[in-house]
């Protein structure tokens, strides 16, 4: 018998300014302070005396806080240019670590012609693992199988640069480079001590991405709209401290996906929407992906001038989004086979009343809770 319990305190508080300078500058900057509590337990009873078991219970008070300074610059060099910049840099400040970061962001953009646009970005960014994975607990899904918390976690930085060549406003052909420090993933792993598979989140060294991406438009007279994206990457993933079998592993793939409209009549507004994924083998830490794909179908009539939209569709017409694992490293030998159901069928009315705005609000980010 067990019984567990997360509660979060979490405060942010922020100021920043926006300035507009003379010939086309502009300057921004401020500060951001986020401090959270994370009151949280997990109890274990005997499940015939219902007594405590106190050698698996744990219980915590883990403070976390984090501090951001930014400031950027931006500039409109004619109307063939423009540019922006800035930089972040953020302290991470927990019992275990206490570490500072930078976030770099710049934005080109280049009309050496008309209908023909070059674009350079730098991005970065970060993601936090979730606050439950960072407990020193442990969780059990069966007999043969559990969830181990990592206290050692910190957050993630990715790192993202992309030149890209854009025609006519719609076809795209891109260039990127993506690395994430600090990788954080749920991966499995069979004890050699015991009967059990143990799933625990990991820092990995880094995980990154290199590749093409190709997006193409396309219309048949008046009845067919279509886009065709097709990317193909190099996939690396390095982790040297993952248990006793530090891994680095890399593969080339590609992903496809495909969006089709239909015009089945104009009087009345009968539409057909298909659209497709397929994505090649793939890796996740020591695990293999196999390959996978869906196709969605859609029937849309619009009537009432506009207003009235009747839907009716299919998700996942085959069954083939869901997908079974494998572990091929090492001493590990795991073939995970799951059953679970993703196909969907729906129906929708909308109504669009006149003059109605939808308020836009800022909404709680729970993403970290569990």
């Amino acid at each position: 018998l067990s019984k567990d319990n997360q509660r979060i305190n979490q405060w942010r508080f922020y100021a920043g300014q926006e300035h507009t300078l003379g010939k086309d500058w502009g300057l921004n900057y401020g500060v951001a302070y986020m401090t959270a509590l994370d009151n949280s337990y997990q109890m274990y009873y005997d499940p015939e005396t219902e007594a405590p078991l106190p050698d698996n219970n744990m219980q915590s008070r883990r403070r976390e806080q984090t501090l951001n300074f930014y400031a950027g610059l931006s500039k409109s060099f004619g109307e063939k240019l423009s540019a922006d910049v800035s930089l972040a840099a953020e302290q991470y400040h927990t019992d275990m670590w206490n570490e500072w970061s930078l976030y770099p962001v710049a934005n080109l953009t280049y009309l050496p012609a008309p209908g023909h646009i070059l674009q350079f970005s730098l991005s970065s960014d970060k993601e936090y693992p979730e606050y439950w994975s960072m407990q020193n607990s442990t969780s059990y899904m069966g007999a043969y199988s559990e969830i181990q918390g990592n206290p050692f976690l910190k957050p993630a930085t990715n790192y993202e640069t992309t030149l890209s060549y854009i025609l006519k406003g719609k076809y795209v052909l891109s260039a990127y480079y993506s690395r994430t420090k600090n990788k954080e993933m749920q991966t499995l792993y069979q004890s050699p001590e015991r009967l059990v598979e143990i799933y625990k989140c990991f820092n990995f060294d880094f995980s990154e991405q290199a590749g093409l991406v190709m997006v193409v438009p396309f219309k048949v007279k008046k009845w067919l709209d279509s886009r065709v994206t097709a990317i193909g990457f190099r996939y690396r993933q390095k982790d040297s401290d993952f248990w006793d079998i530090p891994f680095d592993r890399k593969l080339y793939t590609f992903v496809l996906t495909m969006n089709n409209t239909f015009t089945l009549s104009t009087k009345p507004d009968l539409k057909l929407t298909l659209s497709g994924f397929y994505q090649n083998r793939a890796i996740q830490g020591i695990f293999d992906l196999p390959r996978s794909g869906n196709l969605d179908v859609a029937l849309r009539y619009t009537f009432a001038k506009g207003k009235a939209q009747l839907t009716v569709k299919c998700d996942d017409i085959f069954n083939t989004s869901t997908i079974s694992t494998n572990v091929r490293y090492g001493l590990q030998n795991v073939k995970n086979h799951y059953m679970k159901t993703t196909r969907a069928f729906g129906i929708s009315f909308n109504y669009k009343f006149g003059g109605y705005k939808e308020k836009k609000r800022e909404e709680v980010d729970t993403s970290r809770f569990k």
